[in-house]
């Protein structure tokens, strides 16, 4: 073997001299090739099923096996909690290394380096708020046992890189575990922000995102089930863009940890998901956990500001960033300016707007996270939640014995009833200083409520049930609260309606297309018609077959629909016409009804011209885009919501592509054992050559779900691959080796060798 793997690096210092065709002489080359054969080759799964037996779970003493299934979601099995983190970084490099490195960028501020200067807004932020700074200073109070895991989860991303070295970018650099602290804190500023919104809009100031969409999730318990155990829902909706893509993985070891679910590229625990006892998932909320101060400057000195009594002096610090051009690397550099209250985002005259966020000190949400992950009971659950290191989100909660829980969670500070915390606050008086943090157990929540289920899909916690018996009055008023919505509205009132509920209804549900707001606003268009058609200019009767289409229309966004594209171009177009009516003028039925059916004019004249008819089925523009191809999709129109909702991108060609959306569905079965179905956006890899690379989304275009392969009957007849890590040092060599010849392969360079076949490896040379 040794020989082999001298012969085959004497091979590679040719190679990268000269072409094959010039290396391989006719007396040597099958000899070579041969030889080639042999490094390549893949061991069918069975081979490796059979010569493990019964050790297949069970990994060697400081190792863990990764076992694929047929959509390439990866089972993990670890003796120890340390060696399943291990695993897992390793697995999650395989799929997505580096998405996963520029995420670890993006959160140190570096990420301009390699996209350009698109990404120099985003770098500014992260390094304005300290992300990566604060990682490394308060590494230190993470709890050793966290440490320890994330220590072992980066170990096994780095194992992947240094396999992997010789192929990779000249920038990527072996990960740290502060990079990934560093991300989880850059990920939850980015949803802390959002509830600064507000106040941020009224001082023209933006969140460093987007609007982040909402996500809907919602519980039936043991009365209400057909089961007589609970069934959870989840339908994570983000956008699919770094930070937010998902991953989905299943972590087992001897120590006790059982998870299976999705996280975020780069994080070592699950994020949403169930373990054997318990399932849980999170929609974001508006807890206030963001503040803006308008401080009152020094007309003498702008770098001076007023508080109380005294005068106080910005801080500032001086940032070089790196930004990738036409010309190569070029270093901008940036002033960043703090007051007491947080850094500043922007001066204008004699005024400046400092931010705070309860997130900014925030350094253990993953030791958080793995609690949750390990916990097997409500009251574990919620002692881990008690920490509030996460600064927002609706936490959702179920569990095998029959037991529903939802919290309002979230780290509000405690503030001043006397100020109005949705706007910019003065910054020159003490009486707007936090004055701590509200306990957990201030914050609303609702454990077995008599309805027999909970729902949260980004409402109000008064809304989560009927009858819920929380009352806003009984909460401070700067915790913040939030409203009622059509996708609340929609499942409140199905799951009031409903006995005896089935685990495919609740995945038909999470695919729910049903449009309120066609159901509220058709019947203005129809009135509107009805009231002027004998008087109505329609020359070629376009407007009355569009009355038509939409009468007989079951305001559902489904695939074969030929209502919902009619009537999503008629409210692009009735929403800005609507808004420039005076306020006054709002309710006056003749009013609303003239503007709708202009708009409606105005749509069949745009549908005409751009599709050429007014019966497009929905699913023929309305696409999710991978790659090269196209899967159609149901799902909300833009301006719309529904329970499936998405959000979309207009193309020259008409259709309506899909940028966001249901990241991550699961439903979860609480009986014993716990069963789940589950679905991602795309698929879990990141290689377009990878047949995971978007199969789930063949899932998404049937409204489907596969159900996930939670015990070790379940999985082993679906084995896909089975590798075990870390490999060792003379395993370590080989495998560098194979990375370095399947490059060659996949490039062109050289044939295939008979008796091997291009493996899917991921391509990561690019």
């Amino acid at each position: 073997m040794v020989m082999r793997l001298l012969f085959v690096l004497f091979f590679i210092s040719l190679v990268t001299q000269s072409s094959a065709q010039d290396i391989l002489e006719p007396e040597s080359q099958d000899a070579q090739m041969d030889s080639l054969a042999v490094l390549l080759a893949e061991v069918p799964v069975d081979s490796v099923v059979a010569q493990l037996g019964d050790s297949l779970f069970v990994a060697p003493l400081g190792k863990a096996r990764i076992l694929r299934d047929g959509f390439g979601v990866p089972h993990i099995y670890g003796g120890t909690d340390v060696d399943a983190a291990f695993a897992f970084g390793y697995a999650q490099a395989e799929d997505h290394l580096m998405a996963m490195l520029l995420n670890f960028r993006q959160a140190k501020g570096q990420l301009a380096e390699i996209e350009g200067r698109g990404a120099l807004a985003s770098d500014e932020m992260a390094l304005r708020w300290r992300i990566h700074s604060v990682a490394g200073e308060r590494y230190g109070d993470i709890p050793e046992g966290t440490r320890q895991y994330v220590e072992a989860f980066v170990g096994g991303i780095n194992h992947y890189i240094e396999i992997h070295r010789r192929v990779l970018p000249h920038w990527v650099e072996d990960v740290r575990a502060v990079d990934v602290v560093a991300l989880v804190r850059w990920i939850l500023f980015l949803f802390a922000e959002q509830t600064g919104e507000p106040e941020l809009a009224l001082k023209d100031l933006t969140t460093t995102v987007p609007e982040l969409p909402g996500s809907n999730q919602w519980i039936v318990g043991p009365s209400r089930s057909n089961t007589g155990a609970p069934i959870l829902a989840m339908d994570v909706q983000l956008p699919y863009q770094a930070p937010f893509q998902l991953y989905e993985a299943h972590l087992v070891s001897d120590e006790g940890l059982n998870v299976n679910g999705a996280t975020f590229f780069g994080l070592p625990v699950i994020f949403f998901g169930h373990n054997d006892q318990i399932a849980w998932s999170m929609t974001t909320n508006e807890i206030d956990a963001f503040d803006l101060y308008e401080e009152r400057l020094d007309p003498a000195n702008s770098r001076r500001y007023f508080y109380d009594d005294e005068k106080k002096r910005m801080s500032s610090r001086r940032v070089k960033i790196r930004v990738r051009g036409e010309q190569g690397i070029q270093e901008v550099e940036r002033e960043l300016l703090y007051t007491d209250h947080g850094p500043v985002y922007k001066s204008i005259d004699n005024w400046a707007y400092a931010a705070h966020t309860s997130m900014e000190d925030l350094v253990d949400a993953t030791g958080q996270l793995l609690a949750m992950n390990r916990a097997i009971g409500l009251d574990e659950f919620r002692q881990a939640l008690s920490r509030l290191e996460l600064p927002v989100f609706n936490v959702m909660y179920g569990d095998v014995t029959g037991e529903i829980f939802y919290v309002f969670n979230g780290r509000c500070p405690v503030r001043s009833d006397e100020f109005d915390w949705q706007t910019a606050v003065p910054g020159w008086t003490s009486k707007t200083e936090w004055q701590g943090i509200t306990t957990f157990a201030r914050l609303p929540q609702l454990q077995n409520p008599p309805a027999g289920f909970l729902q949260n899909c980004n409402v109000a916690p008064d809304l989560v049930t009927v009858e819920s018996g929380i009352v806003r009055d009984d909460f401070p008023p700067f915790l913040g609260w939030g409203g009622f919505n059509h996708r609340g509205q929609r499942i409140l009132n199905w799951l009031l309606t409903h006995q005896g509920v089935r685990v495919d209804e609740m995945q038909q549900l999470v695919r729910d297309n049903y449009l309120i707001d066609a159901e509220e606003l058709k019947g203005l268009i129809l009135r509107a018609y009805n009231r002027t058609w004998a008087t109505l200019y329609d020359p070629n009767s376009q407007v009355g077959s569009a009355i038509h289409l939409l009468r007989s229309w079951d305001n559902r966004a489904s695939l074969e629909s030929v209502g919902a594209l009619l009537f999503a171009t008629w409210k692009a177009r009735f929403d800005p016409l609507f808004a420039q009516v005076p306020k006054d003028k709002r309710r006056d039925i003749l009013v609303q009804e003239k503007i709708a059916l202009e708009a409606l004019r105005r749509a069949v004249e745009h549908m005409n011209i751009t599709y050429g008819q007014l019966d497009v089925p929905w699913g023929q523009v309305h696409q999710l885009r991978r790659g090269e191809q196209a899967f159609s999709m149901s799902g909300a129109p833009p301006g719309t919501a529904a329970l499936h909702q998405t959000w979309t991108v207009g193309s020259e060609d008409g259709k309506m592509v899909i940028v966001g959306g249901s990241a991550f569905g699961m439903v979860v079965s609480l009986v014993q054992p716990v069963a789940s179905w589950s679905a991602l956006a795309f698929g879990n890899s990141e290689d377009p050559e990878s047949p995971h690379f978007s199969d789930q989304a063949k899932l998404q275009s049937r409204d489907a779900f596969k159900q996930t392969l939670f015990t070790v009957g379940d999985l082993q007849p679906d084995l896909a691959q089975v590798t075990t890590v870390p490999f060792d040092p003379e395993e370590v060599e080989r495998q560098a080796l194979r990375v370095f010849w399947q490059m060659k392969v996949r490039a062109g360079l050289l044939p295939v060798p008979e008796g091997a076949e291009a493996t899917d490896e991921v391509d990561i040379s690019q």
